[in-house]
């Protein structure tokens, strides 16, 4: 009696210049990390004073700019997208790669973004330089493929 045995190859999906990535949400529940404390320490210093505790926030009204939508949203999301992103230097050369993208996500509303595209924004910072931060085997704050 012959056993046939069928191995089964194990591929792990290779991001490129053009894979879509995104803040995991599902990543940071699943590390045990608290999400809300890292979003208030992206906050701009006004914003930050203004958010002293981040658990205790109220929910305000968000108006999508692209559908017109009233949204109930987190007030430090708020104060970010309003205010910290508007501020020239709020992204800027002397954050770490993986900051810098997080609050791109952040004040994008993590609509999904290639590298390609992130350098668009941070021209300081190669595409592949951005791919081989996003694309490796450690999760830099949740950062990781939209599609995998």
């Amino acid at each position: 009696m012959s056993h046939t045995v069928t191995l089964r190859r194990i591929t792990r999906f290779r991001p490129t210049l053009d894979t879509k990535f995104h803040i995991d949400y599902a990543w940071w529940e699943q590390s045990g990390r608290d999400f809300r404390l890292y979003l208030r320490d992206q906050l701009c210093d006004e914003c930050r004073e203004r958010f002293a505790d981040h658990q205790n926030t109220e929910n305000v009204d968000w108006v999508d700019p692209d559908t017109g939508e009233v949204h109930q949203t987190d007030a430090l999301r708020e104060c970010l997208r309003t205010r910290c992103a508007n501020d020239p230097d709020y992204i800027n050369e002397r954050l770490p790669l993986a900051s810098a993208c997080f609050r791109i996500f952040l004040a994008n509303n993590n609509a999904p973004l290639s590298p390609n595209e992130l350098h668009q924004l941070l021209p300081w910072l190669s595409a592949e330089l951005i791919l081989r931060t996003l694309g490796g085997e450690r999760v830099y704050l949740g950062l990781r493929p939209a599609e995998a």
